[in-house]
């Protein structure tokens, strides 16, 4: 019989298996596992909400029949004439007549829930009720008749919403701004749009506790960047949709030289709340 004078290094020798604490018997005992009803509850983890977000879009109206005025002495002749310096744009809208197409296109693009009338930063309207377009229309004229239709700058500031599938949907806020005399170039019209999709948003009658198991079930449901980016994406179409509908209807109601489409933009992290 051959004695292997290296046991120690490669030759196996006899081996006890067991857990620690088995009082050195060497027998291999198996674990049991617990039933599930004695198995301690595993905590799942919660959900990242969804971050809100806003989209802000912007068409910007270049209007037909306006005139051109500049200065006629001076050097500030030279400057208009040389490098366009102080000259000035006259559109030919005055205040009534744009209140009364700006009337048109509310009403055309179902915003008739007015927040505010503005003129030259004048508060000539506050929000009263949910469907209150021809009472901001009427206060407005009478502001403009006791002034004698003196103005320059006009704001109108709406509420809207659109007509689609819950994850598509978004609650708008529409601010229409109007210079009847402005720097040569520059567009007669703004309108901007801030869209915030309905499902971020508080539903009425709906209390504190409803609202955040909602947006949970939300967070739920888009748990991975994939889902929210498309998400957020259907919301971007959406908003696209809205704008070319508006162009259509501010062509409609303006006579129209130009019209700009500014980028869409994201703005995260804004306030939740009903708008």
């Amino acid at each position: 019989m051959t004695v292997c004078a290296a046991g120690g290094m490669h030759c196996a020798s006899a081996v006890s298996v067991g857990y620690a604490g088995s009082g050195g018997s060497g027998a291999y005992h198996l674990k049991s596992k617990l039933p599930r009803s004695r198995r301690p509850p595993v905590k799942r983890a919660e959900p990242r909400p969804i971050d809100r977000f806003a989209l802000i879009g912007t068409l910007r109206v270049h209007l037909k029949g306006g005139r051109v005025t500049e200065p006629t002495t001076g050097v500030a002749r030279w400057f208009a004439s040389s490098i366009g310096i102080l000259t000035k744009q006259v559109e030919k809208y005055d205040m009534a007549e744009f209140l009364e197409r700006a009337s048109r296109f509310l009403t055309e693009t179902r915003l008739r829930n007015i927040l505010l009338v503005e003129i030259d930063y004048d508060r000539v309207y506050e929000d009263r009720s949910p469907d209150d377009l021809q009472n901001a229309i009427q206060a407005t004229k009478r502001y403009i008749s006791q002034n004698r239709g003196r103005g320059n700058k006009v704001l109108i500031s709406a509420l809207g919403k659109t007509d689609r599938d819950p994850r598509k949907d978004l609650h708008l806020t529409v601010e229409i701004q109007y210079y009847r005399k402005h720097g040569f170039g520059k567009p007669g019209v703004e309108v901007r749009i801030t869209g915030i999709p309905s499902v971020l948003l508080p539903h009425k009658k709906e209390t504190k506790l409803q609202y955040q198991a909602r947006q949970t079930n939300l967070a739920a449901r888009l748990s991975s960047a994939r889902k929210r980016a498309g998400f957020r994406k259907e919301c971007e179409n959406t908003m696209a949709l809205v704008l070319r509908d508006y162009e259509v209807h501010l062509k409609g109601a303006f006579e129209v030289d130009g019209l700009e489409r500014a980028d869409t933009t994201v703005v995260k992290n804004v306030v939740s709340g009903r708008p």
